[in-house]
């Protein structure tokens, strides 16, 4: 995998959560900043889905295809997900349901990370 995409969207991911942990402790529901957060969260989870198919397809590593392929896909709903969930929340939970989906943003990213590091070339 590419570290500096892992890398962009780990922070791409941190700073909507910074913004909805603001909100959560402000007692405030979602709006239009968490919700385009979560917009820029989902395009450069999609670029590290093209980024990590690419670099499946060009190495020739012993690696579980399939975990890999389960944790890049699985990611691109996180968000989607989140936002569902969270807009039917007209309160701080909304918020609350985001920051948590943002959070699982980076530990699938470790996670992905882990996968492809503990293979061999």
């Amino acid at each position: 995998m590419n570290s500096w995409v892992e890398r962009a969207v780990v922070l791409v991911s941190l700073v909507p959560a910074v913004w909805a942990l603001v909100l959560v402790a402000r007692d405030k529901g979602i709006d239009l900043a968490l919700l385009i957060g979560a917009a820029v969260v989902e395009v450069a989870v999609i670029v590290q889905l093209v980024v990590g198919i690419v670099s499946l397809v060009g190495s020739h590593r012993d690696i579980a295809r399939g975990t890999f392929l389960g944790y890049l896909i699985g990611a691109l709903f996180v968000p989607v997900v989140g936002v569902a969930w969270g807009v039917g929340e007209k309160n701080r939970y909304g918020s609350t349901v985001l920051l948590v989906f943002f959070l699982v943003v980076p530990v699938m990213v470790l996670r992905l990370d882990g996968i492809w590091a503990s293979t061999h070339a």
